[in-house]
């Protein structure tokens, strides 16, 4: 037998393969076919064959004896090559991921093909012919690992170069923004074009949109991916749902957690609260298998949860001791009343596969999620009840894939995807949106001024792509199309807002403000239709130019034709700027060539040099576009009046006779799509059967970033100041009035913002062999920017997203707001089955199927700027949330380090021979309890703009949020 091994592994040389030209949905099998002299084997067939499903299909070898397996489903395979005059050779368990192409190369020996070699076992680690910096998340860690909230997105943290983003559930590759992101399921979008996330908005809106049960595998395209893939300057997460076998398999499980299994949060143990009332409850279960045996199969997948969170509410500030303020605290205290917040989620999701031939193949998925987040719309503990309303989700998407093989060399791809994404917001009172302030706090209540809204969005998208080989060159060509029809609905101040300065003020009804917005004559007032149809055309080629050389490249050609606004302004002074608000420029510029080499060191194909560059362009959001569409003075109008208000609670019934100065959104009118040119060069080397180790490097420089712009202001000029003990200082500040006093602001959403990333990581992995896996990765990186930002749309709560100085924003050039210097993630999972033949059957019961598992992540904190309070507005640019303390930069300060230990440990026990089982399961979030800050005070002084002076406030850098406490969950699921 030993002899008989090195025989088969002498003539069977294989390498497992993730290479730049990356199937979106499926895998590749290629390789070369050789006599004992070397020389290519024509004719030669080559069957592979589904373990699962019974999937065939069936290639000849061309004359460089190449063959050549695209769009082939994930799963596990066998491969067995025949040739008259050769001995048969068969290689088993070829496990295929997401994205993967695997390389099998055979050199056959003389003999008859009655006779046959076998070879099985793992694959080679190191990955001979991949370009791209890509890792796969497989089914083991998706199913194993601990993960918070059950959001399978968040596994793409345990990959090099990957973040959170300060847009709360977004994450950041190279540093970009999270808009600049693209999800893929199927091979297909799954994004929400209007906020720039994936559809549903998992993670932000709601906590996910897919089943994590109903997810077989995904691919991290952290660097360099393929021309096939685009629309994405940043990071591609390339996701395959479960589908169904030759075998009935499927589980059904309920996850628990109550506020006694978890610890106290970090800032109410600062403020003497008591844990409060928390309960958490999960459950569902799939089932999938075979409707006929080999040739068509099932799977459903159903997902609920339950998340139920106390909401106290409460006056941050103290009630003066006058008959009026306390007469004002009287009346305001029935909005005192505690209430709930939370989450009611369910998806279903239901796929059928059908063989239809040997050359034929169809796949069609299902999914449907409905949420319903409980008063999300505008909580708090400085809100009322009535100041806050439901979020609603209603997506169902639709995905079709047909596939057809003709010949040997030619493979015809179709898809076809609809995505219907419907994302309303409630209100819970009709009533006026009311703000009382009083001592440097406020409390709100009355409809919160944006709803009721909605964001309902439709997308058809078709792929066709042709495979094609000839020679050593394996091609595809192809195109993508997706249209997107999408309504927004955004009445923001339509309800009317009042605005006190006191308690006192609001007892005797003498508001300082009211605001009203009303739709202009003949427009569509707050409804918007961004609408979006994008055309791409990709071609790429696989070059093997050696034994050891692999060449991948291609090019992309990107073009979005955006919706044009209705409203034209015709003030005299934007058109000598040359802005128009009716003119939404389209980019034709957009062509993306990407290269990228694979270099195997060694004959064994142990060690291996890869790089690449590339250009990829991300897309502008739509929620930026629409913005554009209503906010240009005429479409919305709205008023603010300090004096002749309505009586509260009233609201005017019709626009106000009096001027105003609207604040206006108008698009630059060389606006250009986002991009970056990505880099990347890694080495990597298999140390032993199990274990590899990567050492890479990745670079990103981003070009023509979108960003917001004041641009109705005159120049900054150096004044002075003093500190509260006198000390003189330097501040900058402008003339109050406008150049263009027809308007308040002007804000141009213009593309001139930059970022340059470079990282350098290393990543460990450890397949899963003798009971254990582990991937673990180290990176160290900076990115630099000048403040970029898509989503900077809302005057006064998007104010923060913007330059020091919006005349010169490349004056702000420093940390980007994604900058993580230091980052380790660790995950592991351990099966403790060390006992399978101990004689003893009860200790085997017990001492048998335990498992342990976990994620352990630490990193440097994000930076942050100091800025000023007292309500000042240092610059005069009307915000006063972008002014910096006086002669600090931007980003000079830093957010603590996080620290996260998630820990599982089950315990899997037989019920019915082998073949069902309960799983039983322990987690703990943050089992360490560490207090990790997500947020500080980050105001070192306010500022009396009268005085000039610059008090210090001593609660500066002090803890103001945290992330999660310890939280312990427990579980049972049985699986059969």
């Amino acid at each position: 037998m030993p002899r008989l091994l090195q025989l088969a592994l002498g003539v069977f040389t294989l390498t497992g393969v993730l290479f730049a030209q990356s199937e979106a949905g499926g895998a590749t099998v290629t390789g070369t076919v050789t006599d004992p002299s070397g020389a290519a084997v024509t004719g030669a067939k080559v069957t592979l064959n589904s373990d699962q499903t019974g999937y065939t299909r069936v290639f000849e070898t061309n004359a460089s004896g190449l063959y050549n397996f695209a769009r082939v489903p994930v799963g596990r395979y066998s491969l067995v090559i025949d040739k008259s005059g050769f001995k048969s050779v068969k290689r088993t368990d070829m496990d295929l991921t997401v994205g993967a192409m695997l390389t099998v190369d055979a050199a056959l020996t003389v003999g008859s093909t009655s006779e046959s070699i076998t070879v099985s076992g793992d694959l080679p680690l190191v990955e001979t012919t991949r370009s791209q910096t890509s890792t796969n998340v497989d089914e083991r860690a998706v199913k194993d690992l601990p993960i918070n909230g059950r959001n399978f997105l968040d596994f793409t943290l345990l990959t090099p170069g990957v973040n959170r983003d300060t847009r709360g559930g977004d994450l950041t590759f190279g540093g970009q923004r999270g808009t600049a992101n693209s999800l893929l399921v199927d091979g297909m979008d799954s994004n929400n074009l209007f906020f720039g996330q994936s559809s549903g908005r998992a993670g932000v809106r709601n906590p996910y949109s897919f089943s994590q049960d109903a997810v077989e595998e995904f691919q991290v395209n952290t660097n360099g991916f393929a021309a096939e893939i685009g629309r994405a300057g940043g990071g591609v997460i390339n996701v395959v749902t479960k589908s169904g076998t030759n075998t009935f398999h499927g589980n059904a499980f309920e996850f628990f957690r109550d506020r006694e299994l978890n610890a106290n949060t970090f800032i109410n143990k600062s403020r003497g609260i008591v844990r409060q009332p928390y309960h958490y409850n999960q459950f569902g279960g799939t089932v999938g298998g075979p409707i006929k045996k080999d040739k068509i199969f099932f799977f459903l997948s159903y997902d609920g949860q339950r998340n139920l969170n106390p909401n106290p509410v409460f006056f941050n500030f103290t009630v003066p001791t006058d008959s009026l303020s306390q007469a004002g605290a009287a009346e305001l205290s029935k909005y005192l009343t505690p209430y709930t917040t939370g989450y009611r989620n369910d998806i279903g999701l239901a796929k059928v596969d059908w063989n239809l031939s040997n050359t034929q193949r169809l796949s069609v998925r299902a999914n449907i999620h409905r949420f319903t987040g409980i008063n999300f719309e505008n909580g708090g503990n400085q809100s009322a009840q009535e100041h806050t309303g439901n979020s609603l989700v209603s997506t169902n998407s639709l995905a079709v894939n047909y596939s057809k093989v003709f010949g040997s060399a030619v493979v015809f791809d179709s898809r076809f995807n609809w995505v219907k994404d419907d994302e309303p917001g409630e209100a819970n009172s009709t009533a006026p949106e009311t703000v009382v302030n009083q001592s440097g706090g406020s409390f709100t209540f009355g409809r919160n001024n944006f709803s009721p809204r909605y964001t309902n969005s439709k997308r058809y998208q078709f792929i066709e792509s042709v495979s094609y080989l000839r020679g050593k060159h394996a091609y595809k060509i192809g195109g993508d199309l997706n249209f997107e029809r999408i309504d927004n609905f955004f009445p923001g101040n339509f309800s009317g807002v009042y605005r006190y300065n006191s308690l006192a003020d609001f007892a005797a009804r003498k508001p300082f403000q009211f605001t009203q917005g009303f739709a202009g004559d003949g427009t569509d007032g707050p409804l918007t239709k961004p609408n979006i149809a994008e055309f791409a055309f990709f071609v790429q080629d696989a070059w093997r130019v050696t034994d050891r050389l692999t060449l991948n490249y291609g090019y992309r050609y990107d073009i979005a034709s955006y919706a044009q606004p209705k409203v034209l302004n015709p003030d005299a002074g934007l058109a000598a700027q040359g802005l128009a608000t009716n003119r939404i420029n389209t980019d034709k510029n957009n062509h993306a060539p990407r290269f990228g080499f694979a270099y195997r060191l060694d004959d064994k194909g142990r060690q291996l040099l890869r790089g690449g560059y590339g250009i990829f362009y991300s897309r502008t959001p739509s929620i930026l576009t629409g913005t554009a569409m209503s906010q240009n003075g005429i479409q919305v109008q709205t008023y603010t009046l300090s004096a002749n208000l309505p009586t509260y609670p009233n609201i005017l019934s019709a626009p106000p006779t009096v001027s105003r100065t609207p604040d206006i959104y108008v698009v630059a009118p060389n606006y250009v799509s986002p991009l970056t040119a990505q880099w990347n060069f890694n080495y990597e080397v298999q140390l032993s059967k199990d274990y590899a180790v990567t050492f890479g490097y990745l670079g990103l420089h981003g070009y023509h970033l979108s960003r917001t712009r004041d641009i109705n202001l005159f120049p900054l000029y150096a004044d002075t100041a003093t500190y509260a003990n006198g000390t003189p200082t330097v501040i900058y500040t402008r003339l109050a009035n406008r150049p263009n006093a027809n308007f308040g602001r002007i804000s141009l959403f213009d593309s001139g913002a930059d970022s340059i990333y470079h990282g350098a990581f290393v990543q460990g992995t450890k397949r899963f062999s003798r009971n254990f896996q582990l991937l673990a990765s180290y990176t160290f990186s900076k990115v630099i920017d000048t403040v970029p930002d898509a989503t900077s749309v809302v005057v006064g709560s998007d104010d923060g997203k913007v330059a020091l100085d919006t005349l010169n924003p490349n004056n702000d050039r420093a940390a980007g707001d994604t900058n993580v210097k230091h980052r380790f993630v660790a995950s592991g999972v351990w099966d403790l089955n060390y006992f399978q033949r101990y004689n003893n059957a009860f200790a085997h019961y017990i001492l048998n199927g335990w498992q342990l598992s976990g994620i352990f992540n630490a990193r440097s904190g994000q930076p942050y700027s100091a800025t000023v309070g007292g309500n000042a507005d240092i610059n005069r640019d009307g915000n006063t949330r972008n002014d910096r303390a006086p002669m600090t930069g931007r980003n000079i300060y830093t957010l603590p380090s996080v620290y996260t230990l998630d820990a599982r440990v089950t315990k899997v026990v037989p019920l019915y021979k082998e073949s069902v089982r309960l799983r039983l399961v322990g987690e703990a979030f943050n089992l360490a309890n560490r207090a990790n800050v997500a947020n500080v005070n980050r105001t070192p002084f306010n500022y009396n703009s009268t005085t000039k002076v610059f008090s210090p406030v001593a609660i500066f850098g002090t803890a103001s949020t945290a992330g999660d406490p310890r939280i312990l969950q427990i579980a049972a699921k049985i699986e059969f």
